[in-house]
């Protein structure tokens, strides 16, 4: 990877602190990290080691305690909730582990949803839903509802759905975490093409060292603190 990219993001002495009662927790402890365009980041850890909050934190769904966050150099202290949702929806894609589908929408129109939040027309959304299906294998599903399909596919839905507006960045928070390993292969090979075929920068939280295989860089956390970052 060349460093003389522009970062896509950069975390800077990045500290998240709740206070629960008489209680404090320090989720994330002086975290600095710099990922690149089409980088393949893998964030491990145990739970509670803080890689959802990390994540959470690097789409500006948090406010950290302390320090600096900036996607494409825009420091998001200085921005407002407004312009936030603004830089999520345009900028970034989301992959969860418990899919968040609608459950009462079609595979179609699951997809078409970001591009409908955006104002984009229906008759571009159309198309671009069903290229997006296509794309990962589900273009005989599209009038399909969730409770219709499998974990898998389900999931590949949510994957055609972090797509839809065609971000740079796509942030997976343990998105193999609720399927089965055969599964989930399947599931971090397509995540795998994003980066590799269609240039995505992927950032990918998990617990399980059998996903590790496609990705280029592997960050490890523990207790609120990075411990390793390394190039595989």
């Amino acid at each position: 990877m060349s460093k003389i990219k522009t970062p896509i993001i950069e975390l800077e002495n990045i500290n998240q602190r709740y206070t629960l009662g008489t209680h404090t927790i320090d989720a994330l402890n002086n975290i600095n990290l710099v990922i690149y365009p089409e980088e393949f980041i893998m964030v491990m850890g145990p739970s509670g080691s803080g890689k959802s909050t990390l994540l959470n934190v690097m789409a500006g769904l948090e406010r950290p305690s302390a320090g600096v966050v900036r996607i494409y150099q825009e420091d998001l202290a200085t921005l407002s909730d407004r312009e936030l949702c603004e830089i999520r929806r345009h900028k970034l894609g989301f992959i969860f582990q418990l899919f968040n589908l609608h459950p009462i929408l079609t595979a179609k129109e699951n997809v078409e949803l970001p591009m409908l939040i955006c104002g984009i027309k229906r008759k571009q959304r159309e198309p671009r839903a069903l290229e997006l299906l296509k794309l990962t294998n589900l273009e005989k599903r599209e009038n399909h509802r969730p409770h219709e399909l499998s974990g898998g596919e389900r999931q590949r839905i949510g994957i055609a759905r972090s797509l839809a507006n065609d971000p740079d960045l796509i942030l997976a928070d343990e998105p193999t975490g609720d399927l089965d390993s055969a599964i989930g292969r399947k599931i971090m090979g397509l995540i795998e093409s994003l980066n590799k075929i269609h240039g995505k920068t992927i950032v990918c939280v998990t617990h399980d060292e059998n996903m590790l295989k496609p990705v280029m860089r592997l960050s490890k956390m523990e207790d609120g603190y990075i411990i390793s970052d390394s190039y595989l």
